[in-house]
């Protein structure tokens, strides 16, 4: 007899066929308001999914809550916690694809990758040239959370020619100048990327106090979460031309962002994505899976969340 899971989220459509080896699925897409929350032993939700008390408490025999991605800042880990309910991730499957992406919204933003195109399309290049762009080369670069991801992205940083510092709750074993003090940090640098976790430590981590200390000419990149970036205070300093612009991945409240960003020249907007690729999404599906299987099947735990 195989366990009773429910998929959530249809950003998991595409892989349903990796749970079904193992389980018997709903999705909850498809369900309508008479659901037999009793009948789950398993849940998967992404890391955008808001798995809170309110949701949770529908599920009476629910053992694990598999997050498919890194990120589990959505999940209550109180209520799990007290009702013993295990949480697991998907952790190293896309750090690889995160970092690319990050260093291809750096390269676009700061190159004008979009507009060069647009440009084109427009039929401007015969009446003028392009306007000049920033160069990344020796360009000193702030990594805010040097976790996996972090690194990954330094790695490819360093193949630029970048200066690589960066800032984090510890210091790392790492050949990088490290920060304890981000406005420090913040003052200095012509690139910000943003790797950390999100969650309550790190809610608005970056607000007006670390922007107003950027270079006018500094660009941001947030691949993280959209919870560390305090939004209107990020809208503000882009709208006034106070820092070179951002590329962000993630949102507040994606995906109804705030409609201000997409009135602004100066930013580059990706639609969380970035662990975007069929690769990633089917290895992460895999492990998520595998994760509940090993829990359910043999109690075993090898990407467990701990809270």
């Amino acid at each position: 007899m195989k366990y009773n899971i429910l998929i959530t989220d249809v950003l998991i459509k595409q892989f349903l066929h990796v749970y079904k080896k193992d389980f018997s699925v709903d999705c909850l897409w498809k369900l309508d308001n008479k659901i037999e929350f009793s009948k789950y032993q398993g849940i998967v939700v992404t890391g955008g999914f808001k798995t809170d008390k309110k949701f949770l408490k529908k599920f009476k025999n629910l053992k694990i809550v598999s997050v498919f991605g890194i990120g589990f800042d959505n999940v209550d880990l109180n209520y799990c916690k007290n009702n013993k309910i295990v949480i697991t991730n998907t952790p190293k499957v896309l750090t690889d694809d995160v970092a690319d992406l990050a260093l291809g919204l750096m390269i676009t933003l700061s190159r004008k990758i979009n507009e060069a195109h647009n440009f084109i399309l427009q039929k401007k290049w015969n009446k003028k040239p392009f306007d000049l762009t920033n160069s990344l080369t020796n360009k000193t670069v702030g990594i805010v959370g040097m976790g996996e991801i972090g690194k990954a992205f330094a790695k490819r940083a360093k193949s630029l020619s970048m200066k690589i510092v960066y800032y984090g709750p510890n210091k790392k074993n790492l050949n990088f100048t490290y920060f304890k003090n981000l406005k420090d940090m913040a003052s200095l640098i012509d690139v910000m990327v943003i790797t950390c976790i999100g969650g309550s430590k790190t809610k608005h981590l970056i607000n007006k106090s670390i922007l107003k200390l950027m270079k006018n000419t500094s660009i941001i990149v947030n691949v993280s979460r959209g919870s560390v970036i305090n939004e209107l205070h990020l809208l503000d300093v882009l709208k006034k031309n106070l820092i070179g612009g951002a590329a962000l991945d993630v949102f507040k409240m994606e995906p109804k962002i705030n409609n201000k960003f997409l009135k602004l020249n100066n930013v580059l907007l990706s639609p969380h994505n970035g662990s975007g690729t069929l690769d990633t999404r089917e290895k992460m599906a895999i492990v998520s899976s595998q994760n509940i299987s090993d829990f359910l099947n043999s109690n075993k735990l090898k990407n467990q969340v701990n809270y």
